[in-house]
């Protein structure tokens, strides 16, 4: 089901079908977004974008364990598990980033995986929205909101999430409820409303999407759901483009994010 919305940036009544079941549809088992990839660090699994072939955004929280790290990078389509990287990592966490607030929020809750021992063939790669500090990029007109993930695979009858990992799920029509952080410089945050059982552990760190021109954009890092509150949210990826490129202008791989024209960006190394 594919509902359209208007961003709103402080309350949920000026949302295009806020009140009814929008974004109420289950997660599906997708092979779209291929620069989607799971990673797991230690025995701690998350979700990741494809920033280049040697760098992985995801968020904060699943790389705060170290500065480096031995992670496994996969994908699993359908039940098919596929490889594309194993081996020594540079984990980088936002040098902001509040592990505190989890009661409510982790704010910038973002992190950087750069691979060590080998690279990662991109066919394509991420591409990165909202860095404007209006966020024109939302609040121009109707879009469409999804995320994508590996998170655990939700238990039929309870709605929980289960034990067992999944396969790349896509949860669409999660509505955008507000905009965090205009006390604190700026719009940082976004909150989310969906199905209780969307968004299972595992899936922290994807990509929330929308389409520009038929073509998906993160705009934000999906961090979880908020323990006080039965929301989700998530880190605003857009505003951090100039942080990818300080974060890594001494690793062996600097980044350089390419502003493609209609806040439409492409971090190349």
């Amino acid at each position: 089901m594919r509902i359209r919305f208007t961003t709103a940036l402080l309350a949920c009544a000026v949302l295009v079908g806020c009140g009814n079941d929008a974004g109420m549809d289950p997660p599906r088992l997708t092979d779209d977004i291929d620069w989607a990839v799971r990673v797991r660090i230690g025995d701690h699994s998350c979700t990741a974008s494809l920033l280049s072939e040697h760098w992985l955004l995801t968020a904060g929280h699943c790389v705060d364990a170290g500065p480096e790290a031995q992670v496994v990078v996969s994908h699993e389509i359908f039940g098919e598990r596929t490889v594309v990287y194993e081996g020594g990592a540079q984990l980088i966490v936002h040098p902001d980033y509040d592990e505190i607030g989890t009661r409510t929020h982790r704010w910038n809750d973002i992190g950087l995986v750069g691979l060590l021992d080998g690279a990662i063939e991109v066919g394509e790669r991420a591409r990165l929205s909202g860095a404007d500090s209006s966020f024109d990029a939302l609040s121009s007109g109707e879009h469409l909101i999804y995320a994508v993930g590996y998170g655990r695979v939700p238990d039929p009858n309870t709605g929980e999430c289960g034990d067992e990992l999944g396969s790349k799920k896509r949860y669409d029509g999660l509505l955008l409820l507000r905009l965090l952080g205009p006390l604190f410089g700026g719009a940082r945050e976004v909150e989310l409303d969906g199905r209780p059982d969307s968004l299972c552990d595992g899936d922290s760190g994807g990509p929330l999407l929308i389409d520009l021109q038929g073509v998906p954009h993160a705009f934000a890092v999906f961090s979880g759901r908020a323990l006080m509150r039965d929301l989700f949210y998530g880190t605003l990826s857009g505003r951090k483009i100039g942080w990818f490129e300080s974060a890594t202008e001494s690793t062996h791989a600097p980044l350089d994010c390419v502003d493609l024209g209609r806040d439409s960006w492409e971090c190349l190394e």
